[in-house]
């Protein structure tokens, strides 16, 4: 060997070095583990070796001795004194870090240790036992927290307490008492809901008063009335039995009942009388008093109508001021202006029978959403009179007055007005200016007519009442953004744009860095890209993700601004999609949605991309 002369580095690095023999003594003390557990077995097996010998030789002494001696109460003695044997071969159910799961994995490790204490009698085996058990995050944590803090130097006390500052709920009475207040009966039975409710009350170690009020307060209204009729409970176990009893009388009420007979309804056609609504007599000062004209039925003779006529009276009641159409007696009658007289074999139908649509109509700052029947019979788009009145809509008179009939022709009233053009919104953002001819459809307020449906050409689902699709002309037209266009008025200033991060030479291009451009999405063309899915694909699951504090205020945050915006809107829709957050470098949280089920179960678009040269 020669020796050097200076300072000569050294080649083993210090850090990786002190954590080589930390592993080291990591390992060694799961080895001084195994050889304890290896010892301890092997003392039982001594001590058990000792009691079967200790067994045969009283056997042995029994059989030398007389017949008349009973052996029983020896062989009961000699194995009540005989220690009982340890099962320490049980292991909890594996624990992989869940909050909710912490407190009952530990119960099930302070019930082995009981179960085999003196298998389990120092701080080393239990907490062996504990780490065997972990998966996944938490054998992470332990791993790590063994490193920093050996196992021959750690209590079982202070590893279980970072072990439940860690995984435990910490405020787990609060947690409960929280949850036990908003707890609710609902149409649950009376058994199921008291289980959750004691799971919650022992958690929440509220007294017997404060458990008997809260109790009773979670029951649903059936249950209440029913222990009105009892006699008054004192205790919290007494008002469960009381519950118990009232919930079991109850649905044994419900089976013994018989179900509820149908009424047949009467058919019209099957000989039976239509409804003839009453004749309300009037007077008419210019003349002597004649009977109104019954709707649908007309009784007036000829000179009558032709004096009315030119009087301008009222064909109905024979009152001048106003006509036929707009006559108050005639409105208030059962019969609808817009409908035929029922007839013999006439069957009334149920709005159900119809296909209506959900609408919005918009004028000024107004917006009034109803539903709107589809007709195709009808030649126009009417409206009722009174949402043009409702709505302040803006009226202009016909040039030649517009008959209605009905389907066999009967003359049903006239049409004089017709409205503006009106902001029509169906089917989430379909919107279009059109007119409707102004009458009097009280049933049905707002009818697309015929004219509407050649002109659109949308595509109906007939069975879900909905609109499935719209005509090319509407997506490039009427299919406008999410967000609604800003009409520019003279008074109103434009967007300023800031330019000042900007390179001069794309000033011409101002429009392209508007922010209020960037928050809108761009117009329904007939080019639009469709999700198309896998046919058969199940509907994808999603999951929830857990969130703190500050990240559930960001989420309402977002989800106002965007729904003010018009980028999303509410939906009923039994498939979603999770959303959480991610930390931009600045600290602040980035909004996150995961589409990974549904990408798995969209048809991708494969084709070639164009080069650049090309484009």
């Amino acid at each position: 060997m020669t020796e050097r002369t200076g300072p000569s580095p050294d080649p083993a690095d210090p850090e990786e070095l002190r954590f080589a023999v930390n592993q080291h003594s990591l390992y060694l003390e799961l080895l001084y583990s195994a050889i304890s557990r290896v010892t301890t077995v092997q003392e039982d097996l001594l001590s058990r070796i000792n009691g079967i010998n200790d067994t045969i030789r009283i056997f042995t002494s029994q059989m030398s001795a007389p017949v008349s001696t009973l052996p029983a109460p020896v062989t009961a003695a000699t194995s009540t004194s005989a220690p009982s044997p340890e099962n320490f071969r049980l292991q909890p159910e594996p624990y992989f870090g869940d909050v909710e799961a912490c407190g009952g994995f530990l119960l099930q490790c302070r019930l082995l240790f009981q179960q085999a204490p003196r298998y389990y009698n120092s701080d080393l085996s239990k907490i062996t036992l504990i780490i065997n058990s972990l998966r996944n995050k938490a054998l992470q944590w332990a791993q790590a927290f063994l490193t920093i803090n050996p196992v021959s130097q750690l209590t079982y006390e202070c590893f279980i307490d970072k072990f439940k500052l860690v995984f435990d709920q910490p405020r787990k009475q609060e947690e409960a008492a929280r949850k036990l207040l908003a707890l609710e009966q609902r149409n649950r039975s009376v058994s199921d809901h008291v289980i959750d409710f004691r799971i919650l009350a022992v958690e929440a170690g509220w007294t017997d008063p404060a458990l008997h009020g809260v109790f009773y307060k979670s029951l649903n209204e059936t249950i209440k009335d029913h222990l009105c009729l009892q006699p008054e409970t004192h205790s919290f176990e007494e008002l469960v039995t009381a519950a118990l009893r009232s919930d079991t009388r109850l649905r044994e009420r419900q089976h013994e009942s018989p179900p509820p007979t149908r009424k047949s309804s009467s058919n019209p056609a099957q000989g039976t009388k239509p409804h003839i609504p009453p004749v309300i007599p009037s007077i008419n000062p210019h003349s002597q008093p004649v009977k109104p004209m019954q709707i649908g039925h007309s009784k007036l003779s000829a000179e009558e109508r032709q004096r009315r006529r030119a009087e301008g009276a009222c064909f109905y009641c024979g009152q001048s001021g106003h006509q036929v159409h707009q006559c108050g007696l005639r409105s208030n009658s059962q019969a609808s202006p817009l409908e035929d007289q029922p007839r013999a074999g006439y069957v009334r139908s149920s709005p159900k029978d119809f296909l209506q649509i959900h609408i919005k109509l918009c004028h000024a700052s107004e917006t009034l959403e109803l539903h709107a029947l589809i007709d195709s019979g009808a030649e126009k788009n009417l409206i009722d009179h009174s949402i043009v009145s409702r709505l302040s809509l803006p009226t202009e008179t016909l040039q030649s007055p517009v008959k209605a009939a009905g389907l066999g022709g009967q003359h049903l009233s006239i049409i004089t007005h017709h409205t503006e053009p009106v902001l029509l919104v169906s089917s989430g953002n379909h919107r279009e200016y059109t007119r409707f001819f102004v009458t009097r459809t009280p049933q049905n307020p707002v009818v697309l007519g015929f004219s509407w449906l050649q002109h659109h050409n949308p595509q109906f689902d007939w069975v879900r009442h909905r609109i499935t699709g719209w005509s090319e002309f509407c997506l490039a037209n009427c299919l406008q953004s999410a967000v609604p266009p800003i009409s520019s008025s003279p008074l109103s200033s434009p967007e300023e744009i800031d330019l000042s991060n900007v390179p001069s030479c794309y000033h011409d291009l101002r429009t392209v860095f508007s922010k209020a451009r960037a928050g809108a999405l761009p117009p329904h063309r007939p080019y639009d890209c469709s999700i198309t899915l896998l046919d058969g694909a199940p509907l994808p699951k999603s999951r929830l993700f857990n969130l703190s504090g500050p990240e559930k205020v960001a989420m309402e945050n977002y989800i106002q601004e965007a729904l003010s915006s018009g980028h999303i809107r509410p939906s009923s829709s039994p498939v979603g999609a999770g959303f959480f957050f991610v930390e931009k470098k600045d600290k602040t949280l980035r909004p996150c949605i995961d589409f990974r089920e549904l990408n798995q179960i969209t048809v991708k678009d494969k084709y070639s991309l164009p080069l650049i040269s090309s484009v």
